[in-house]
């Protein structure tokens, strides 16, 4: 009896320990970031049962989301079709980029609820902002059927987006845009240069800011060197101008030339055959071409109407140069979640096909960190669009944006 009863005593002890010393791995860290860990380590099952439980002992919550794309409303719709449990248990609160930006930096200085799941987009504000202080944290979903590279994972991308140079070809014709330093108005050796580009403001959309800091890299740098023999017949010469690099030139005589600022990718796009006379060249995201108005009328009950838009709207992938910019959206839980099971569980179905596919499948423009998900028919896969494109990094975005931001308001100042 005494044996057995050092045995249990023995047990007791060793267990006690074990338990200080989980506690003693999670001082410092929040609630949330301990069930985020925790999730982790489950597996679909597991999680969903965390999240319902996390829902039914807390009767008076709502589980909101907030974001910058109404895809998360549509993937939320779906998310409650497969969980039953979750009827009438979400919101979703669309916001805008620099405003959004506001209220959550003071979430994160007075360590305040703003909500549970939140999609944002601008990488220049990301990093420093809001990953360093631990603000906004990555649950990371994997099992069968979910494959996300190592790159994607922290931040957590989830859906990476595309801008490209459009316009109404069955008028304009393919020929216009072929090199990218075409649209700095400079006539080169074989192209004229292009003076009816249709930009957003880089200071009012943070996205268009992102593309043209990226521009001054050097991956861009060298894209343009490559364009710019191309286009004007010999090598670059930085001797004579008093820019950084090739990067900031181009900056400086895309932006004054642009010839319309729109206020709206979404406005641009649906009157992009009105523009068909003057040749407008639109700058906007390849996702847009879904309001785009051709065949509208004909497909009226689906989404193939814009499929076929492809045919007049140009968004040639074989300009010199660059064909446009990549980009991401990342889904993230703040620090201060009230439900970071369920949070985690949202995160996890739209990292799945169906999920993806309830918020964005079967549009062109949009595409999945989830390897496993394939881009819409007729739309280059994203490794595709990487090649071709300026692809965003938000390291170089950090260590570049006050200089770079700088000069691109200088060059703003001097447009009407």
């Amino acid at each position: 009896m005494k044996k057995v009863l050092a045995i249990i005593l023995a047990l007791v002890l060793v267990l006690s320990m074990a338990a200080c010393g989980g506690k003693k791995e999670d001082e410092g860290k929040s609630s949330v970031q301990q069930a985020i860990e925790a999730a982790q380590k489950m597996s679909a099952e597991e999680l969903e049962a965390a999240a319902k439980k996390e829902l039914e002992e807390n009767p008076d919550l709502t589980f909101n989301a907030d974001s910058l794309t109404s895809g998360v409303n549509k993937a939320l719709q779906g998310f409650e079709k497969k969980y039953e449990w979750m009827q009438g248990r979400w919101a979703y609160n669309v916001k805008k980029g620099a405003e959004y930006q506001t209220k959550l930096t003071a979430a994160q200085k007075a360590g305040s609820y703003i909500a549970d799941f939140v999609m944002i987009q601008d990488g220049s504000f990301l990093k420093n902002a809001m990953i360093d202080t631990g603000f906004l944290l990555s649950y990371v979903p994997s099992g069968e059927g979910i494959e996300i590279a190592e790159e994607d994972q922290n931040p957590l991308v989830g859906v990476t987006f595309n801008k490209v140079f459009m316009y109404d070809n069955t008028k304009v014709g393919t020929e216009q845009l072929k090199n990218v330093w075409q649209m700095t108005g400079v006539d080169g050796v074989s192209l004229k240069g292009l003076s009816n580009v249709s930009y957003q403001s880089p200071l009012a959309e943070d996205v268009n800011q992102n593309f043209l800091i990226m521009l001054t890299g050097p991956d861009a740098c060298e894209k343009l060197t490559g364009a710019y023999k191309s286009y004007f017949g010999k090598d670059y010469d930085p001797s004579g101008d008093d820019y950084e690099n090739i990067g900031y030139k181009f900056v400086a005589e895309f932006i004054a030339n642009v010839g319309h600022w729109h206020s709206s990718d979404t406005s641009e796009v649906k009157a992009i055959n009105n523009y068909a006379d003057e040749g407008r060249i639109i700058f906007a995201g390849l996702c847009k071409l879904k309001d785009y108005p051709y065949y509208k009328s004909e497909h009226k009950d689906s989404d193939l109407y814009y499929k076929k838009a492809i045919t007049a709207a140009g968004w040639n992938t074989e300009v010199e140069g660059f064909d446009g910019f990549v980009y991401n959206m990342w889904t993230l839980i703040p620090d201060t979640a009230k439900l970071p099971y369920t949070s985690c569980l949202f995160i996890r179905y739209i990292h799945t096909e169906e999920g993806f596919n309830a918020g964005w499948g079967g549009i062109l423009g949009y595409y999945s960190s989830n390897r496993l998900i394939p881009s819409v028919e007729g739309d280059p896969a994203l490794a595709e669009w990487n090649s071709k494109c300026i692809v965003e990094d938000t390291t170089y975005l950090d260590s570049a944006y006050n200089t770079a931001a700088k000069f691109i308001m200088r060059q703003m100042s001097g447009v009407n």
